[in-house]
């Protein structure tokens, strides 16, 4: 359940406020941000470039089987915009693979632009990048993303334990059967070879 702030909650239920998508790409030589309206944007230090209606980003899938979802990101740069092919250039010729990806949605005042707040909605991992370019057209770039629930089918990690948890509150014992609950069998009924009297 999402909870908004008092004043994101009031431009909501009275249908006024204006919602904008963010994007994140966090790659080794920095952050890129883009968001779907017009200029820049500036949020948590980090600008946003406008790029309006040229980013556009499949609707997000959930599935609740904990697997990793994926969708597609475009970008289209063109020359008159500040998402120019010479931005898209820089972002592809980065070690992208496996790199962060956040989308956001911000929510503003109608009347005075003032951004109200920022609820993140989606975070996952580059998969891959392929372009299309245009001689004298647009360029066009186009994310694979896998959201970050493939975390959940990783193996090899160490499990949290009884000990860790007694290291950050020492009564804390809600760890103390997880060693043996992963492969603990529990019988339903009778137990096996017993016989009905």
């Amino acid at each position: 359940m999402r909870a908004f702030n008092a004043s994101t909650l009031a431009s909501l239920q009275g249908g006024r406020a204006v919602s904008r998508g963010l994007l994140l790409f966090d790659f080794p030589s920095g952050l890129y941000g883009f968001w779907d309206g017009l200029g820049v944007l500036t949020y948590a230090g980090l600008d946003y470039v406008g790029a309006g209606q040229v980013v556009s980003i499949d609707p997000l899938g959930f599935v609740g089987d904990l697997s990793a979802s994926s969708l597609t990101i475009k970008l289209t740069a063109i020359p008159d915009t500040d998402l120019t092919p010479g931005v898209l250039a820089t972002i592809e010729s980065e070690q992208y693979h496996q790199r962060p990806v956040t989308l956001s949605r911000s929510y503003f005042d109608p009347d005075t632009l003032a951004m109200l707040s920022v609820e993140r909605v989606y975070r996952g991992y580059v998969d891959q990048i392929t372009h299309d370019y245009t001689i004298g057209g647009e360029a066009v770039i186009t994310c694979s993303v896998e959201s970050r629930a493939r975390d959940n089918t990783r193996k090899g990690w160490r499990m949290r334990s009884d000990a860790d948890q007694k290291r950050i509150v020492a009564t804390d014992g809600g760890l103390r059967h997880a060693a043996i609950s992963g492969n603990q069998d529990i019988y339903w009924g009778k137990y096996p070879g017993q016989v009905k009297k």
